[in-house]
């Protein structure tokens, strides 16, 4: 049993001897083995099909929630080593700059990937001309605008829309979207039972997640505990805050006693409170991912209901009438919105900016609400703003890293090396590979 264990894990040397097909399997065996390979990753040089794997679609999320988890351990090592006069100490000093280094680019891949999302879901809406100006003159001449609308929803048959109460919170805004089904899930006998935990039995069963990489509670991933599971992790922080000597609730901060001063077993408490925070503290950035998924699923299935998509229609039905009937004032909001196109109808977002959108729209709904196209006899003409020039696109960080081949960014990624885990949604949680990574000793 124990030579099994052995072999399942990886050393940081045979991260680059394996192929990418082969690591995927590692990974999915134990989080420890992504850890490592994060960590190699980050302080080594690995071929191209791997490193394209852990920053590529399917698991640049997993490789941050690695790198963090690497960033926390390698930290209370290398202050335990410093209690212990270890000479290691220099070598896992310099991992851990490497990995925080990496840690960083990490973030501005998923901070990439996010910023393509939403480029993708308003392409084809705002990003044209000809559909911010409908949808400018709408709001120019709502009542107008309203009354077509009704007529095209009357004449399509749309059922009324559903209002619920507003929501105070993205947890409020899942459970509506359970309650509604518009989240197909169900709360089960096991689910229920977790919800009706006392406050400390639940927070008990939060902590025991926190120290299981390789076996993570599935109910505690369940859209009806999200919001307990949050405020669980929350209160696990305020009660290690102080045992972690950490520096907040939410960081873990340098080390402010000297341990060699400490009695041993005191001393040993404050690494041992200060591993357990940072495992929190990766868990908290895991329940916000949970979180940001399901809201991109409610948006994702919003948008491809029947109904949703049936009203969508009948807004630029009521907006292409509303600009036959208004002309002037359709043709006065384009001619203002050519100054931003980098083509003919498709504006440029670098140089229409949410602040000169922003103005730009306050003005001319000013204008346009008062009487149509045209400004009022006498009155001033008011120039356009000036369109800023197009800023220089920034080097990604990532991508200038010596002896990478992958694309620059608004290029194609080309084709993956190997298929990632399955995409995760509300109603098929994934198999929970994660782990307990050993700790970050430099015998790895």
């Amino acid at each position: 049993m124990r030579s099994t264990e052995t072999e399942r894990m990886l050393r940081l040397r045979d991260v680059a001897r394996l192929p990418a097909e082969v690591l995927v399997k590692r990974f999915e065996e134990d989080f420890g083995n992504l850890v490592t390979a994060a960590v190699a990753d980050a302080t080594r040089r690995l071929p191209a099909p791997v490193r394209r794997l852990l920053d590529g679609l399917e698991w640049h999320l997993d490789w941050a929630d690695a790198l963090v988890w690497a960033e926390g351990e390698l930290q209370v090592s290398a202050e335990r080593m410093t209690l212990l006069g270890d000479p290691r100490l220099r070598r896992v000093e310099g991992q851990l700059r490497q990995v925080r280094v990496r840690l960083h680019e990490a973030r501005c891949v998923a901070a990439d990937y996010r910023r393509q999302d939403r480029e993708r879901l308003e392409q084809g809406r705002l990003l044209t001309a000809r559909a911010t100006a409908l949808s400018w003159l709408g709001k120019a001449l709502p009542e107008e605008y309203a009354a077509l609308f009704a007529a095209r929803v009357a004449e399509l048959g749309i059922p009324p829309l559903r209002r619920h109460t507003a929501s105070r919170d993205v947890f409020d805004s899942i459970e509506q979207a359970v309650a509604q089904g518009r989240l197909w899930v169900t709360a089960g006998p096991e689910v229920t039972a977790l919800l009706e935990l006392p406050d400390d039995t639940f927070r008990a069963a939060v902590a025991d997640d926190v120290r299981e990489q390789n076996a993570r509670n599935v109910l505690l991933r369940h859209p009806l505990v999200l919001r307990r599971w949050h405020a669980g992790l929350a209160r696990l922080c305020e009660l290690t805050v102080g045992p972690a000597r950490a520096s907040s609730a939410t960081a873990l901060g340098r080390l402010p006693v000297d341990l060699a001063g400490l009695p041993r077993q005191e001393a040993m408490q404050i690494i041992n409170a200060r591993r357990f925070f940072c495992a929190v503290q990766q868990r908290r950035l895991d329940c916000d991912r949970t979180v940001r998924g399901l809201m991109a699923e409610i948006v994702r299935r919003e948008r491809a209901d029947p109904v949703n998509a049936a009203r969508r229609e009948a807004g630029v039905h009521a907006r292409l009438r509303l600009a036959e009937a208004h002309p002037e004032a359709y043709a006065r909001i384009r001619e203002e919105l050519r100054a931003y196109e980098s083509e003919p109808g498709h504006l440029d977002p670098a140089r229409l900016t949410s602040d000169v959108r922003g103005a730009l729209k306050a003005r001319l709904l000013a204008e346009l609400g008062t009487g149509g196209g045209d400004p009022a006899p006498g009155a001033p003409a008011q120039p356009s703003p000036t369109p800023p020039p197009a800023p220089r696109p920034k080097p990604g960080a990532p991508e200038n890293r010596p002896g990478r081949d992958r694309p620059g960014l608004g290029q194609g990624r080309g084709p993956r090396p190997v298929p990632g885990p399955p995409a995760r949604t509300a109603t098929g949680h994934p198999s929970l590979r994660k782990a307990a990574c050993r700790r970050a000793e430099p015998s790895r």
